[in-house]
C-alpha cells in the first residue's frame, strides 16, 4: 500500500485510520460531508493528507474533482470505504433510505477502479451476520432488531460491492466490527457512556440484551485496517475484534471489577462462539492479533 483513500474520514474509525497512515508516511486522500479548513484538515488526518468535502451521493464526480488535487494514486492505492448515514444518527431510518448507502458503496468500487485503485476494503456490520444467521435457522420467525433496515442494508452493501468489484477487476475485501471504542472513551455511544458511568463510580441500567458484543479498541481496529490494506486477500471477509464474544452485562461486570482493581474474571464460554466472530482468517494472511483490552481504557484514564 503505497497510498489511500478513505471515506467517511470523519468518523471514529475513518479519522483514527487516516492519523495513523499518515504516521507512517503513506499519501491520503480523505472524503466527508464537512467542510474543512486547510489547517483543519493537517490537525484532523495527519501531515500526509489531502481533504475533499464530497458527500457519498457525489461519489461519481471524485475523478474530476482529483483534477484539482495534488494528490495522485501510487501502484498500489488502496479505498478504504467507511461512509454510512442514516436517517438521524448511522443505523436508523427507513430501508429506502439505509439502502441508498449500498448503491454508493457500490459506485465508489467503480470510482476507485476509475482513479487506479487496487483494492477496495468495504466496512461492514455483525450486524449482518446475525441476519445471515436467523436466516439460515430452520421455521420461519420474525426478527427482533431495531437495526434490521440498517442489517439489511450492509448485506446489500457487501453483495453490490463484491460483484461490483468483479466487474470492474478491481480486489475486494469485507470487513466486519462489533464494538470499535476509543481507548478514552471520547464518542458518545451507549456502550461509551455506561463504561464511563462505571469509571465514575455511578450507578448504571444493566441491559437485559443477551445479543453477543464483541469489544475492540480502536487503536487495533486502525492497526488490523492497516495490515488489510498491506496484505488482506480478494474476496475475504475479515472479522476484527478479539474474538471474546458476551452480552454487554458481562462486558460491563468484567469492567467494573477492573476498576475496583479486581480479577475482571474470563469471559464465560456457556455456548460455541458464532463462526461468524472467528479471527483465523485475519490472522492467518496478516498476522495480526489484537494487544489492548478493556484494562488498557483504565490504564489511560488513570495516566491522564
Amino acid at each position: 500500500m503505497d497510498s489511500a483513500v478513505i471515506t467517511g474520514a470523519n468518523g471514529l474509525i475513518g479519522s483514527a485510520l487516516a492519523k495513523h497512515l499518515s504516521g507512517l508516511g503513506i499519501p491520503l486522500l480523505c472524503l466527508g460531508r464537512k467542510v474543512l479548513t486547510q489547517d483543519r484538515v493537517r490537525d484532523h488526518f495527519g501531515e500526509t493528507s489531502e481533504y475533499a468535502p464530497l458527500p457519498m451521493d457525489k461519489i461519481a464526480c471524485l475523478p474530476e474533482i482529483l483534477q484539482s488535487f495534488s494528490w495522485r494514486p501510487g501502484s498500489k492505492t488502496v479505498f478504504f470505504h467507511f461512509a454510512w448515514s442514516g436517517k438521524n444518527g448511522l443505523t436508523d431510518g427507513s430501508l429506502d433510505e439505509q439502502l441508498n448507502n449500498a448503491a454508493w458503496a457500490a459506485e465508489a468500487v467503480k470510482v476507485a477502479k476509475n482513479i487506479g485503485c487496487k483494492k477496495f476494503v468495504n466496512s461492514g456490520s455483525i450486524q449482518e451476520s446475525f441476519v445471515e444467521q436467523h436466516a439460515a435457522e430452520k421455521g420461519c420467525r420474525e426478527i427482533d432488531s431495531r437495526q434490521l433496515n440498517y442489517a439489511l442494508a450492509k448485506l446489500a452493501s457487501r453483495d453490490m460491492c463484491k460483484m461490483t468489484a468483479y466487474i470492474e477487476c478491481i480486489d475486494y475485501v469485507h470487513t466486519r466490527i462489533s464494538v470499535p471504542l476509543a481507548s478514552d472513551l471520547s464518542k458518545g455511544t451507549y456502550i461509551a457512556r455506561t463504561l464511563r458511568q462505571i469509571m465514575d463510580g455511578e450507578l448504571f441500567e444493566h441491559p437485559h440484551n443477551e445479543a453477543l458484543y464483541d469489544v475492540v479498541l480502536l487503536e487495533d481496529v486502525t492497526r488490523a485496517y492497516c495490515e488489510i490494506g498491506k496484505q488482506g486477500r480478494n474476496q475475504r471477509d475479515y472479522f476484527i475484534g478479539p474474538s471474546q464474544p458476551a452480552p454487554l452485562r458481562q462486558h460491563f461486570e468484567i469492567f467494573k471489577h477492573l476498576v475496583h482493581g479486581e480479577d475482571g474474571g474470563v469471559y464465560s464460554q456457556r455456548c460455541k462462539t458464532p463462526h461468524f466472530f472467528d479471527v483465523q482468517p485475519l490472522y492467518g494472511d496478516t498476522g495480526f492479533v489484537p494487544t489492548l483490552g478493556l484494562k488498557d481504557i483504565i490504564s489511560k484514564a488513570l495516566d491522564s
